[in-house]
């Protein structure tokens, strides 16, 4: 047969690909097929349904109509009785404080006249009917004044003299005689004591002063004055002065020079504020202390004869007083909310708020609601006799009006018309629901019966021929019981099982099977390659995402070829042409759809690598065809489904287990069918040879050419391609990549994606718990969060400790006992918002994702310590960080991250040590795992040390590589490129120093050889989950306590993803150990290590799984946070463990003879024999942009792409002032003291010898999905 040729390709692509473009509308396509047939069961019965319909809407607009007409009349009805109850009690309080209000003023007028004649008759007393005013003070006066305040509840009452100019000296010579006495006299007389009366302010002033500016000043010369006197209550300070002419203040003046020539009415002045008696007393008039309580002055004349209204005035009494005093104690406690509106005829309006008892000022201005006009209540608070008494000026005339509030009237406003509308609503809704519930029943019963008659055509149709179909609904209907009970026969069918009659004798009376033979037929088996080692290191959530992502595609493809597809078993997909339409192309159709699909996962695998992790994209299928007979039918009984049954099922899944990735392996049945189509292109027989077959022996098998195929042969249209990655790709949806470094082959770009990826649904985590912290202390997030910004907004590093920026110690000396992580904060746990919410900022991704780019091109081609594997171990931490967040045994109650519920938080952080409580502990984890092996050369510390490379003797000879590792990449996190990455990382710098010793700490851990370090860490272990067995720890706090065990379950964390590959499936197992003994195979030949690694590998491999794996999986179970993942580990450790001693020489012999093969061997003199007709061997090649090799002695020290000016580091390390920045850097092998050392290639696409500044780089290619 002959080759592949490219001129046949064309028929891979006849005319059933024409439908290759129409796929969502074929699929569209079934399912309107399904709705037809619904649409033609309900053809016979729409005349019926449409008369039913009527009816039904008739009956419920007139029940709608009667429920709306009988509830809106009863709650008018109601409210309206309400509203006038309410009106009838209002005007019955209105009227009460309207009267209040006005006997007030005519009290306080009754009474100020009272005391104007007593106060005229005392001096016409005191001077045998020649009174001696202005120079007279009743001797009486408080007694007289005291009596005044409790008849008119006024709160102060004061005596001002009219002093004419002629008569200012003799007046100020009398009140400088008695003033300290009268003073005094009416202090005993109102308190009966002096304790009140402060001394140390002068009273008198010898003169008459006015007021200004705040200061008291002589008096001008004036023809009269009215000239302040004694008042009550007395004053308790002698101040203001006796002397104050009142007439020169006008606003005061005013209404008391009125008083002149109206001869006997009382006057009255503007509103303003009021404290002229001691607080105390003052207090007591008013229900709430409001220091801006507005008061008015009434002014009453002083005949100089008693009972003399058209005698001289010699004097005037003010008194003070407010509204709110005389409203109180009006109302019962009960009723509340009246306005009283206050206005007078000098332009101002207040209004009062009568609340029961209480009384009290509600502001400036009318503040009535204007829906309450109607109900006001107007009173005159003004009545004079005088007829020139509105016309004289200077003084003020008041008016009231009253009104409700919505307080007042919703104490009358209840919810009586409401609750009986509700009432005779609910009635008549209660009617419509029964209504509508019986027709939905109706309606339901009916949408049933069609539907399911629908559904068991279209379900019977999917999984079994047309024909079989009918013969299994007529079988069905066989076995129902009585001819009235009608059953669905597929729903009884698939969920009961069949029936089965039995004779007299209980023997089953089998009914005729449900089967057919096709004689034409090809069926293909479709296995994926390296998918039980995948998923031994999957979440089942990701297991599930590949192979739905995959089936689902294989599927529409099945469509599109009309291939039919049988089952699926495992990662083994099973599909059948020729049946159940014969076709005479079965074997071309199937050949189609095997190289249809081998092409889609090769498309798919590469996009899904950036969601599931690594190895991803290795996947493949491996794919078995084989044509000729089967029997195909229903197999009845429980969970009845169509099977394949014949010799040709057996033959197509031996022809797969024989078959290679990514290959399409034919029997020569099949060939020969596509020979007979004109296909003889497309198959050429196998030479490999062909194993034994259980069952089969040695069968001739030909290779299907998949290769050359036209590029839109399987790929689907823009909007199909994003339903097939919908889930796996949900996450990094929402970001947006950094352009990735060029010169890196696809593979580091998808391990490149998919670290983001993981790194940034961790960022998101640490955005939640930001936000969640400022929500709940906005001020204080805002703070400490600014605090640490500089100029462009981000972290400043330079304001932090010299922890930031290495400071002055090694790595290996920052090492901490215990990490203390944050405390539990219930409240910003419930306060927690979904991450997926969460929207990184652009420069925020892009910078992770040159970052993560950067870390990629330090690591060295080595075959077991590269990128690959720091990727393999981050997916080992991301895993075990899972089993924390989520242990199974805390599930069984339901999700413990439920919203709004605390308790649940508070119990994950106790059980997990505290770590699911910082998501930025988590990251340090992930960035610990991806950092641990930078710049490593592929030879062991000890023997760096060995070699004396100055690297070696600046970090004294312990954790070399390790602290090489930390100490570049900490130094590349810390550059100013990552600024905006920085600040979205830590809040505050407590947040910098926790992940600066977590990942120290992280790092340093996986130096398992280090002795010392060893001890401590178990030292460490026995503290934290022994503690009884050290008396010194017995008084350590049960934060520190948590804080120890959580550090040191994070080491672990790191130590078992370190070599989680031994506790994983045997394959993967298989595979880095290989790497392994090809990096110390490659060191052996280059003389960098004394023994061959084959001498020692085999019994090596025994101590390291009995004395380092096996016991670090059983503290990873006694630690009691890893849920089955301890149990996982340990049992993949065990099985490896006995695999490895029964088949562990034989593996041994074959790494041997590869890396023998691939690199050669060590000769007698030290050289490298290579082997014969090989390519040129790596190991004697560096890269292509490397140095050639010096001696040792004369390798220096230089410094990786950090910022321009790089801080003073410590002794020991050589930095160069003018290193280049990042942007200006290749990204070839960043090192620092090891990069001149031979570094053997492997493979790996060599880095581009310049990398563009970040956000003007070249996008690479990259296939979004």
């Amino acid at each position: 047969m002959s080759d592949f040729e490219g001129s046949e390709n064309s028929d891979y692509f006849d005319d059933d690909d024409k439908v290759n473009s129409t796929e969502n509308s074929s699929t569209r396509g079934d399912e309107s097929s399904s709705r037809d047939e619904v649409k033609e069961i309900r053809k016979g019965s729409k005349k019926e349904t449409a008369r039913v319909t009527t009816w039904k809407i008739l009956v419920f607009l007139a029940l709608v109509v009667t429920a709306v007409s009988v509830t809106a009349t009863t709650y008018t009805l109601l409210v309206r009785q309400e509203d006038e109850n309410f009106r009838t009690v209002y005007a019955q309080f209105a009227r009460t404080v309207a009267d209040a209000a006005l006997d007030q003023q005519t009290y306080i007028k009754a009474a100020l006249r009272s005391l104007s004649d007593t106060v005229s008759l005392s001096a016409n007393l005191d001077g045998n009917g020649d009174p001696a005013w202005p120079n007279y003070w009743p001797p009486m006066w408080e007694t007289y004044a005291n009596d005044y305040l409790k008849i008119s509840r006024t709160e102060y009452v004061g005596l001002s003299s009219l002093v004419y100019k002629d008569q200012r000296e003799s007046y100020r010579n009398y009140t400088s005689s008695v003033f300290e006495q009268a003073i005094k006299d009416s202090h005993y007389i109102r308190y009966g004591h002096l304790d009140f009366l402060n001394t140390n302010t002068s009273l008198f002033v010898n003169d008459f002063v006015k007021k200004r500016n705040g200061t008291w000043q002589i008096d001008d010369e004036r023809d009269m004055y009215i000239v302040r006197g004694i008042q009550s209550p007395p004053s308790r300070r002698f101040s203001p002065p006796i002397n104050w002419n009142l007439g020169s203040t006008p606003p005061i003046a005013a209404p008391m020079m009125a008083v002149i020539p109206l001869k006997y009415e009382t006057t009255f002045s503007i509103i303003k504020p009021f404290i002229g008696v001691p607080k105390d007393e003052h207090n007591g008039f008013h229900s709430r202390d409001i220091l801006d309580n507005p008061h008015f002055f009434g002014y009453q004349p002083v005949h100089k004869f008693v009972g003399d209204y058209e005698s001289e005035v010699v004097a005037i009494i003010s008194t003070a007083m407010s509204f709110d005093a005389a409203m109180q104690k009006l109302l019962p406690s009960n009723v509340r909310g009246m306005l009283a509106v206050v206005n007078n005829n000098c332009g101002q309006t207040v209004s009062y708020t009568i609340d029961g008892e209480e009384a009290f000022f509600a502001g400036d201005g009318d503040l009535h609601g204007g829906q309450y006009d109607d109900l006001a209540v107007f009173v005159n608070l003004t009545s004079y006799t005088n007829p020139d008494f509105p016309t004289t000026p200077g003084h003020c005339m008041y008016t009231m009006t009253i009104y409700p509030t919505p307080v007042f009237e919703a104490a009358y406003k209840t919810s009586t018309p409401a609750v009986f509308a509700g009432v005779v609503a609910g009635t008549f809704i209660l009617v419509l629901l029964v209504f509508l519930m019986y027709d939905r029943m109706v309606l339901k019963r009916n949408e049933k019966i069609i539907s399911d008659a629908a559904k068991s055509n279209a379900i019977v149709t999917s999984i079994v021929p047309d024909h079989l179909r009918d013969r299994l609904i007529m079988h069905q209907q066989e076995q129902q019981e009585g001819p009235g009970k009608r059953r669905n026969s597929l729903k009884t069918f698939l969920n009961e099982g069949a029936s089965q009659r039995m004779n007299q004798d209980g023997v089953p009376m089998i009914a005729a099977p449900l089967a057919d033979l096709f004689l034409d037929t090809t069926v293909l088996f479709a296995d994926i390659s390296g998918f039980t080692a995948w998923s031994s290191v999957r979440e089942p959530s990701q297991v599930f995402v590949l192979l739905e992502t995959l089936y689902q595609s294989f599927d529409r493809i099945a469509k599109r070829r009309r291939v039919f597809k049988v089952e699926t078993v495992g990662d083994c997909y099973v599909a059948v042409s020729g049946l159940p339409d014969p076709r005479r192309d079965h074997a071309v159709a199937m050949a189609r759809f095997g190289r249809d699909i081998i092409a889609k996962m090769a498309v798919l695998v590469k996009k899904l690598e950036v969601t599931l992790g690594p190895d991803t994209g290795e996947l493949a299928l491996r794919i078995g065809m084989h044509s000729g007979p089967v029997t195909a039918g229903v197999l009845r009984g429980e969970r009845a489904r169509f099977q394949l049954f014949g010799d040709t099922m057996n033959t197509c899944a031996r022809l797969e287990s024989s078959s290679q990735p990514n290959k399409i392996q034919c029997s020569k049945e099949t060939a020969q069918l596509l020979i007979d189509h004109g296909r003889g292109s497309w198959v050429h027989k196998r030479t490999e040879p062909m194993p034994f077959l259980k069952g089969k022996g040695y069968l001739e098998g030909y290779w299907l050419a998949v290769e050359g195929e036209r590029a839109n042969s399987v790929m689907s249209t823009p909007s199909q391609l994003s339903s097939e990655c919908v889930t796996a790709t949900a996450g990094w949806a929402n970001t947006k990549p950094g352009k990735a470094f060029p010169g890196l082959d696809s593979r580091t770009l998808r391990l490149i994606n998919w670290n983001v990826e993981m790194m940034a649904r961790l960022l998101k985590q640490i955005g939640v718990r930001h936000a969640s912290i400022k929500a709940q202390s906005p001020l204080a997030a805002q703070s400490s969060h600014g605090a640490l910004r500089g100029r462009g907004g981000s972290v400043s590093t330079r304001a932090f400790t010299p922890m930031a920026t290495f400071g002055e110690t090694m790595p290996l000396e920052e090492v901490q006992e215990i990490i203390r992580l944050p405390d539990f904060d219930g409240k910003a746990s419930t306060k927690q918002v979904d991450p997926d919410q969460i929207k990184l900022p652009e420069e925020v991704v892009e910078q992770l994702h040159h970052l993560v780019s950067t870390i990629a091109s330090m690591y060295n081609d080595n075959p077991f310590h590269n990128f690959d594997h720091a990727s393999h171990v981050v997916m080992s931490v991301i895993k075990l960080m899972s089993r924390i967040v989520a242990p199974s045994h805390l599930l069984e109650n339901g999700d413990p991250m439920a919203e709004g519920n605390p308790s649940l938080h508070a119990t994950l952080h106790d059980h997990t040590y505290g770590i699911t409580s910082d998501p930025l502990t988590q990251f340090a984890c992930a960035f610990s795992a991806l950092i641990h092996d930078v710049d490593h050369v592929g030879v062991s510390n000890a023997q760096l040390v060995k070699e004396g490379v100055p690297i070696a003797e600046k970090y004294n000879q312990r954790s070399v590589a390790e602290q090489n590792s930390l100490d570049l990449s900490w130094e590349l996190l810390m550059h100013p490129q990552y600024d905006d990455l920085r600040a979205y990382l830590f809040q505050t710098q407590a947040d910098l120093i926790r992940f600066r010793q977590l990942v120290v700490n992280s790092v340093m851990s996986t130096d398992i050889v280090d002795k010392e370090m060893k001890a401590l860490r178990n030292d460490r272990w026995d503290k934290a989950f022994k503690k009884g067995d050290s008396a010194s720890f017995e008084d350590e706090s049960k934060t520190d306590e948590i804080n120890r065990k959580a550090t040191i379950v994070i080491e672990h964390i790191i130590q078992a993803s370190d070599i989680s590959h031994t506790m994983q499936h045997w394959h993967v197992y298989r595979k880095w150990n290989q790497n392994l003994f090809e990096e110390l195979y490659v060191a052996y030949l280059n003389g960098r290590m004394e023994k061959d690694p084959k001498e020692f590998w085999y019994k090596g491999e025994f101590g390291f799984f009995d004395f380092y794996i096996i016991p670090l999986t059983k503290k990873l179970k006694e630690c009691g946070v890893f849920g089955v993942s301890s149990d996982e580990y340990l049992n993949y450790a065990i099985k490896n463990r006995e695999e490895w001693e029964a088949r562990g020489e034989e593996v041994v012999a074959e790494m041997v003879q590869a890396c023998r093969t691939k690199f050669g061997i060590k000769g007698p003199d030290g050289s490298v024999i290579k082997p014969p007709e090989s390519p040129p061997s790596s190991i004697s090649k560096s890269r292509s942009n490397a140095r050639a090799m010096p001696p040792v002695a004369e390798q220096n020290v230089f410094m990786p792409p950090v910022p321009p000016s790089p801080p003073t580091r410590r002794s020991g390390s050589s930095v160069s002032s003018s290193t280049p920045s990042i942007s200006e850097q290749a990204p070839v092998l960043f090192t620092k003291g090891l990069a001149l050392l031979p570094r053997p290639s492997f493979g790996v696409a060599e880095p581009s010898p310049s990398t563009p500044n970040l956000g003007q780089q070249e996008p690479a290619t990259q296939v979004e999905c």
